[in-house]
């Protein structure tokens, strides 16, 4: 039987359903209205804030305030010093790492500061 087929008996049957439809008696009906009512949230009234004496914000008050707050500043510590851990480690070190995580990596390097090395060099 496919969608578009229809059975009259079954539709005799669906309209006689709907024909003899219960009726929900009144106080059934309040009863449903008093239980939904008394789900309902209710209303909090607040009270009104203590007024704390004004101090005067200091300046990592007002630093904190503008990165965020607390974890915000956590989390730019973390990433920073992260940032200065990976920097200091030896890139063979990071390679070797990697390698023994199962990344694919080449041995491959990017001299970003060209002649810097002159610089470490001991001047006799």
């Amino acid at each position: 039987m496919t969608m578009t087929d229809r059975d009259p008996l079954l539709d005799d049957l669906f309209a006689e359903a709907r024909a003899d439809a219960p009726a929900m008696s009144t106080d059934f009906m309040a009863r449903i209205l008093a239980d939904a009512e008394r789900l309902q949230p209710k209303q909090v009234v607040m009270a009104q804030p203590v007024q704390q004496a004004q101090r005067g914000i200091g300046l990592w008050h007002r630093v904190a305030a503008a990165l965020g707050g607390a974890v915000a500043i956590f989390g730019l510590s973390s990433a920073a010093m992260a940032g200065l851990v990976i920097g200091y480690v030896q890139p063979e070190s990071v390679l070797n790492l990697a390698d023994g995580l199962g990344f694919a990596v080449t041995s491959q390097s990017v001299d970003i500061l060209p002649g810097f090395d002159s610089l470490l060099v001991a001047q006799e």
